[in-house]
């Protein structure tokens, strides 16, 4: 059996992957040759999908991240995992420092550092009498809303289907119910794959069924808002503030307009990946407790539902 790691895996983690009978091969993307190819049948990290289509012996992929994309089109005879459960903590906190940022008029205050101008920039919001909404409650959507109702904000939460409410929420809606949810929330968080149902989620009039001067987060996919729509409804000062860790073309292209739209904070998809040790920890754990399982014959962890992309 051969493993083939595109994740890096630190020198001093190696060894916890070698197993009888397994042959591990670590190495870069761009590094592997056609004969890696040939005769892997497993993979940890994302391979290019049209390489992970050249392979004829794959029987898994365990991806590195928590998002799927195109690799839910891989047929059915390959296992699809990912490491949701790896980013909510480093993601979350990302979320808080947007909250926070723009509730306490930090970015305006940096905006008066440059010009050296010393001025009171008035009333502020807290979180503490905030309502928060948690569009998306995987691991990430979760760990979000537990901090908003660990400082004292009234949380509540979007998902796809029906599921037991959890404590730290005042309720738990679905996707049909959002626009009446948005309506009273203060913040709004999406942590959404991206899916038929997700792509422009948030065109201009879900944009306006937002509570005026409301605040917006994105962590999910850039395809949930649509751009345009989104700059409109800034031009018109609709919205209090909007934090994009994610948009609709990566990277964003240096002409869009997006960048130079007021109250608008952007950053390159950087509130995951492995920016934070704890969670290219916790991606590594996850593949080496599913390639026990796969080694037992015992069902993986963390498997893809391809149909619903995530």
């Amino acid at each position: 059996m051969k493993v083939l790691f595109v994740t890096l895996v630190p020198e001093q983690k190696k060894s916890e992957f070698i197993f009888p009978n397994v042959e591990t091969l670590f190495r870069k993307k761009e590094d592997i040759t056609e004969e890696d190819l040939q005769d892997t049948e497993i993979v940890l990290g994302n391979l290019p999908y049209e390489l992970l289509c050249k392979m004829p012996s794959l029987r898994w992929v365990q991806l590195d991240s928590a998002g799927v994309g195109e690799y839910a089109q891989l047929n059915d005879a390959i296992q699809l995992t990912n490491a949701s459960g790896a980013y909510g903590e480093a993601i979350s906190e990302h979320m808080l420092g947007a909250v926070l940022a723009m509730q306490k008029n930090l970015y305006h205050y940096y905006d008066l550092q440059q010009e050296h101008v010393w001025a009171n920039l008035g009333s502020v919001h807290t979180i503490s009498t905030s309502t928060v909404l948690s569009v998306g409650m995987g691991d990430i959507g979760s760990a979000f809303a537990r901090k908003m109702y660990a400082l004292g904000a009234d949380v509540y939460g979007i998902r796809h289907t029906v599921h037991e409410k959890p404590d730290y929420l005042k309720e738990l809606g679905t996707m049909d119910q959002l626009d009446a949810y948005l309506a009273k929330a203060d913040i709004v968080a999406l942590s959404l794959p991206e899916t038929n149902e997700t792509i422009h989620l948030f065109d201009e009039a879900r944009l306006h069924q937002m509570k005026k001067g409301a605040l917006l987060i994105n962590v999910g996919r850039g395809s949930a808002i649509e751009t345009n729509a989104l700059i409109n409804v800034m031009e018109e000062g609709y919205l209090g503030g909007v934090s994009l860790d994610v948009t609709e073309w990566e990277p964003l292209p240096k002409n869009q307009k997006l960048w130079q739209v007021k109250n608008v904070y952007l950053t390159p998809h950087i509130s995951g990946r492995f920016n934070a040790d704890i969670t290219y920890d916790k991606v590594l754990q996850i593949f080496h407790n599913n390639l026990i399982h796969y080694l037992h014959h015992e069902p993986l962890e963390h498997v893809v539902n391809k149909k619903a992309g995530y």
